[in-house]
């Protein structure tokens, strides 16, 4: 396959050759033009010289052309008037003749030979210089255009040909410098485009890397808990009750919660991702929300409420009761014991043709460093570290509203507590 620069050369050199040759092609067209133009007007000053003759005007004689024999006779054949003279030879020359009529009676008529542009001197040599002008004119055109060409083709190879390597190195995995962002329009989009890919991939590269190391943390400290407490049942060190065994379970259970977590996570985060929209009435969403944590709402003693003002939502009905769940437990969970959780659900002011779904609790605020990193994978904050979940609840949340298209944020200060937003688009 050729290369951008051959291409761009030989579709350059084309071009400007089809123009030469329309070029030419109009040149010679006019010039044959422009001839039969002078011809036709050659031949009426003949004819309007022998009629003016042939009337009596004498004097008519210097009208006649000299670059071309014309001899002039009356009705009878007689010669009455040439540029020539009377003896001037005829054999070698074609010769034309054409009436002159004055209405309906032939009142004589007249000889002309070939009329051509170039039998005259100044017309030849003006013919020879045009030509030579044409010619000349022509290879200067013709090597401009080849050198604007080649200028042109190089502008415009050059970056395709480093973007081009620099896609190739993002192929390869290899930490490059940022690809130029120069030249056409069109490649220097593609360049930004491949500069935006290669920083997320490097993004998704430390991210990948950062959640490996938290997976593999995550999971050592039960397991290592587990390992640790059957090693002592098998060494007689501990006996084998059921509290202990219990307690294992736990472990077992949390490894087996963050494992389902991370399985869910990247099922949601899956572009083959299945989305089943549909009005989802809100009373019986909140009602079964208020059941599913009903235990853990009366252990606490915590103050549930719920403010509805919106009858229905148009989402995926299992996935937002997925990340509203992951809220509400978070809210249980932070909530002191005889402290206060609430839902809201209702129409959202700004942005407009949004609903608006708000979890509150009033535990300890959050730290302000912390707020923006609560979405993260597997992060675990300064007063969720001691407490049971994966670390995944938060980002899957985050995950479910963002395939609604909606947005979702958090605020936590000592007076107003802990409140998560959820914004959700009527048109989901």
């Amino acid at each position: 396959m050729r290369s951008l620069f051959r291409r761009t050369i030989v579709a350059f050199s084309l071009s400007f050759a089809v123009l030469l040759v329309v070029l030419a092609g109009a040149l010679i067209g006019g010039y044959h033009h422009s001839l039969a133009q002078w011809s036709e007007r050659r031949t009426s000053m003949v004819e309007s010289a022998a009629r003016a003759i042939l009337s009596g005007r004498p004097s008519a004689e210097s009208a006649l052309p000299q670059d071309v024999p014309v001899f002039i006779y009356d009705q009878r054949g007689t010669l009455v008037a040439s540029n020539r003279g009377g003896g001037w030879r005829r054999e070698s020359e074609s010769w034309s003749r054409v009436q002159i009529r004055q209405g309906d009676t032939v009142i004589g008529h007249y000889e002309v030979g070939q009329a051509a542009f170039r039998n005259d001197a100044a017309n030849r040599a003006l013919t020879q210089t045009l030509t030579r002008t044409a010619v000349a004119g022509g290879l200067v055109a013709l090597a401009a255009a080849m050198i604007a060409a080649w200028l042109f083709a190089r502008s415009l190879s050059r970056p395709a040909a480093q973007v081009a390597e620099g896609l190739d190195s993002i192929a390869n995995g290899a930490e490059g410098e940022p690809i130029p962002e120069h030249g056409a329009e069109e490649i220097s989009r593609i360049a930004r485009a491949a500069n935006t890919l290669a920083a997320r991939l490097r993004s998704e590269r430390e991210l990948r890397t950062q959640w490996a190391r938290d997976v593999t943390h995550d999971l050592r400290t039960p397991i290592a808990s587990i390992r640790a407490q059957l090693e002592a049942v098998m060494d007689g060190v501990y006996d084998g009750s059921p509290e202990r065994i219990s307690a294992t379970l736990a472990e077992l259970g949390r490894v087996e919660a963050l494992i389902g977590d991370l399985d869910e996570l990247m099922r949601l985060e899956s572009p083959e991702v299945a989305m089943r929209i549909s009005p989802v009435p809100v009373g019986e969403f909140v009602a079964t929300l208020r059941q599913r944590f009903q235990h853990e709402i009366d252990r606490k003693r915590i103050e549930f409420s719920t403010h509805l003002e919106c009858e229905a939502i148009r989402a995926d009905a299992a996935l937002l009761d997925r990340a509203v769940s992951n809220l509400i437990a978070n809210a249980v969970r932070h909530a002191p014991a005889g402290g206060q959780v609430s839902l809201n659900v209702h129409d959202s002011p700004a942005p407009a043709d949004t609903v608006e779904i708000r979890v509150r609790n009033d535990g300890p605020p959050v730290p302000d460093y912390e707020l923006p990193r609560l979405f993260d994978r597997l992060f675990r904050g300064e007063y969720a570290r001691t407490s049971p979940g994966s670390g995944l609840g938060l980002t899957i949340a985050r995950r479910i509203v963002l395939l609604h298209e909606g947005t979702i944020d958090i605020t936590s200060t000592e007076s107003d507590g802990t409140t998560v937003f959820i914004r959700l688009p009527r048109s989901a």
